[in-house]
């Protein structure tokens, strides 16, 4: 009977759903993905160990934090075996000398109130040259520089020398006071400066008011002036605590529900039953994903408000960021970092804690994370330590280099632009392969039946193999790429001064030379390397099925159309006058320099290499998983944020064209079902722009109106030609699939 089914067949669970063919993972819908959210992120909540973690401890830290600086700035500096003293130093002795009577007088009225006045420290003096004295505050050798101009109107000549005469009548000056922002000497002179002044013309004024006749005084009335220190100057400065403050404190945030949702669950023995529910176990993973960074964001969240509360309540926000303070940019940028740090290390405790069994063993885990944390944030608080390309190691190094933008940041300075943009991006990758890392680690039977999984474990080839590969590897495959090809660049990348007409030509030839190994070995060899561990077939597995004649013929009309639509993009894209003229400048005398055959070999390999990785690797483990739209977009993203990542130039205006490059790459990929038309495409389209530069169309300002016409209707018979070969693939695949 038709009814009938063979005993051995699973019955469906629900008639209504298709079953997706076995090779494809369908991912779970985004609102089925956030339901799970809520569910894990309302269960975090309710517990009181997260709403200390959350709540209480920024409320009660940052008050403290900002006492202690104050005494750190207090206490800083013990030279004398007496107590604290502070150094002062003067353009002339005029100006010391007005300046230290009101301060001793100060002194004595604090002495009379028994306030503080044996431990008040002491102020020294040192009288220097202009120049010197700016030289010797950011050495280190003062704290404070003091003017006082007009004092030397109370200055007479006796026979005795110069003396100060009142001249009988009271006098008002300004004093300036100039320090550095974030230095504890400095800080710790301010403050003492600011009391004893105060003292000294409350008990004068009062005085005066008091009893007719008094004699005259000299009022001073501080001013300050907050200098920005900057790389070299001989101190931690306090500001520079504040990232990292931050930043350790959404750590602890995200650590409890990290443990919590994987290792507690285990421990529960409630894991393999919400692995076994009906859900993918990508979705459970994301939403616990999701939960923990919410819990992360929300913990740098009140954090951040904690601290901006306190700096400007206490007074002391000018002292530590100078005069600006804290601005709502600042707040922005610092709240944009933690969110991005917060998604990063969200993804490693997921996979550390994925290979605990109990509660225990993931706190056991995480110490040494905890501790190794520390080393790269106090790092960054080194002086002279600063994130410029003189040190590119620094912007691609986990931790240290989100700690120094902050810094940066809070400081002021100025920030390269490409540099904050390598900082973000790798940290992203890096998130994006620690997530990829904790979802096989959930997912291994070893962490389901409660058995002992190690690192081995990640490596170990699996037993069968598979068409395509999976989404980890490729992410795992990028995240080890882009900063090996950003530092590698970075090392051969010469010096301006070394740059010379004798030898422009060995340079180029050299950096062409490392190009093209980088273009084989990261592009090429990675993946090749990931699917040989995980057993991909290589024939599916980088897109490299023979397609129909016509796709190669669509290739080919497209490579060669549509140059002059890229140059046109980039003549009316690029926001920098004259940087479109720059480019094609800087392409045309590397030509020169070292041949156009080594830089046609140079651009052909990094053609192949791209296609190989990004619309043979990652766009087949996407392609598996997910549909066109992601699939095609996210490769494209991915491809042209690689093109920001020159170490020698700003490479953000590359980003732009790049990534509709990839768009048309990876439209073509899937319309014809192979990596070979639009490998055929990057290939010519990047040899039509380097035999471009030989011609006198390079020299011209803007791409002549005729030959955009040319590209346009190139590119519109390259994608009829595409179509059509696309409509007789689905077309052969629809007599294939009918019974």
């Amino acid at each position: 009977m038709a009814d009938e089914q063979p005993k051995n067949d699973e019955p469906s669970r629900d008639s209504s759903v298709t079953l997706s063919p076995p090779h494809r993972v369908t991912l779970s819908s985004p609102r089925r993905v956030a339901r799970l959210a809520r569910k894990e992120l309302t269960e975090i909540l309710r517990d009181r160990r997260t709403i200390v973690t959350l709540v209480a401890m920024p409320i009660l830290l940052y008050p403290l934090l900002s006492v202690a600086f104050l005494q750190f700035a207090w206490m800083g500096k013990a030279d004398a075996p007496g107590g604290t003293v502070y150094v002062c130093g003067f353009a002339d002795a005029v100006q010391h000398a007005v300046f230290m009577d009101r301060v001793n007088r100060g002194e004595i009225a604090l002495k009379r109130r028994n306030k503080e006045g044996a431990e008040t420290p002491t102020l020294d003096a040192r009288i220097m040259t202009e120049p010197e004295l700016n030289e010797n505050l950011r050495a280190g050798k003062i704290d404070l520089i003091v003017r006082v101009p007009g004092a030397e109107q109370l200055l007479d000549e006796g026979n005795d020398g110069p003396h100060l005469n009142l001249k009988g009548k009271s006098w008002r000056f300004e004093c300036e006071i100039a320090y550095l922002t974030g230095s504890p000497g400095g800080l710790g002179a301010l403050s003492v400066v600011d009391r004893l002044l105060s003292a000294a013309n409350e008990v004068d004024l009062n005085r005066r008011l008091d009893v007719a006749g008094a004699p005259p005084v000299v009022l001073l009335q501080p001013t300050r002036t907050a200098i920005k220190a900057q790389e070299g100057d001989t101190f931690a400065s306090l500001s520079s605590l504040v990232p990292l403050i931050l930043i350790l404190m959404t750590i602890t945030g995200a650590v409890y529900p990290a443990i919590d949702l994987t290792a507690g669950e285990r421990e529960r023995g409630t894991l393999e039953m919400l692995v076994a529910a009906p859900v993918p176990r990508f979705a459970l993973l994301t939403a616990k994903y999701i939960a923990v960074v919410t819990v992360a964001v929300l913990t740098a969240v009140v954090n951040l408000v904690s601290m901006v509360i306190t700096l400007q309540v206490s007074g002391v926000a000018k002292q530590f960021l100078g005069d600006t303070g804290l601005t709502p940019l600042l707040i922005v940028q610092m709240f944009g970092l933690l969110l991005l740090f917060a998604a990063f290390f969200s993804a490693v405790l997921l996979s550390l804690t994925s290979f605990a069994r109990s509660f225990k063993e993931a706190q056991a885990y995480l110490i040494p994370l905890m501790l190794g944390s520390l080393g790269p944030g106090v790092l960054a608080m080194m002086p002279g330590l600063k994130l410029d390309r003189e040190h590119l190691e620094l912007a691609v190094l986990p931790l240290v280099n989100i700690v120094l933008l902050a810094r940066d940041l809070f400081g002021g300075g100025s920030l390269d632009p490409l540099l904050a943009a390598v900082v973000v991006t790798t940290t992203l990758l890096y998130a994006l392969a620690a997530l990829a890392l904790a979802a096989r680690v959930f997912g291994a039977e070893s962490v389901l039946y409660s058995e002992q999984s190690g690192w081995s474990d990640l490596l170990r080839r699996p037993s069968e193999t598979s068409a395509t590969p999976t989404i980890a590897s490729a992410l795992w495959c990028l995240a080890l790429a882009v900063p090996i090809h950003f530092l590698v660049q970075g090392l051969f990348q010469p010096k301006a001064e070394d740059i010379s007409p004798q030898t422009a030509g060995p340079i180029a030839t050299r950096l062409m030379l490392v190009a093209i190994m980088l273009s084989i070995a990261l592009f090429a060899g990675l993946p090749a390397l990931a699917a040989y561990l995980g057993r991909v077939r290589p024939l599916s597995g980088f897109g490299l099925a023979v397609p129909r004649l016509a796709a190669i013929v669509a290739g080919l009309v497209l490579g060669v159309s549509i140059w002059p639509l890229v140059l046109r993009f980039l003549e009316q894209g690029l926001s920098v006058e004259g940087r479109h003229e720059q480019i094609v400048s800087a392409m045309r005398q590397a030509s020169e320099s070292a041949g156009l055959p080594l830089m046609l070999a140079t651009m052909i390999v990094a053609a192949i290499s791209e296609e190989l990785f990004f619309r043979g690797y990652l766009f087949s483990a996407l392609r598996a998983r997910t549909g066109a739209v992601v699939t095609i977009g996210v490769s494209a993203v991915l491809f042209g944020l690689t093109h920001v990542f020159h170490a020698g130039a700003l490479g953000l205006d590359r980003l732009a064209p790049a990534t509709l490059l990839g768009v048309v790459l990876g439209t073509v990929c899937w319309i014809s079902g192979s990596i070979w038309p639009g490998m055929l495409l990057h290939v010519c389209h990047n040899a039509m722009l380097v035999l471009l530069l030989q011609t006198e169309l390079s020299r011209q300002n803007e791409v002549p109106t005729a030959w955009v016409a040319a590209g346009i209707a190139g590119t519109l018979v390259g994608a009829a030609v595409l179509w059509l070969a696309g409509r007789k693939v689905s077309s052969s695949q629809n007599l294939q699939a009918q019974p």
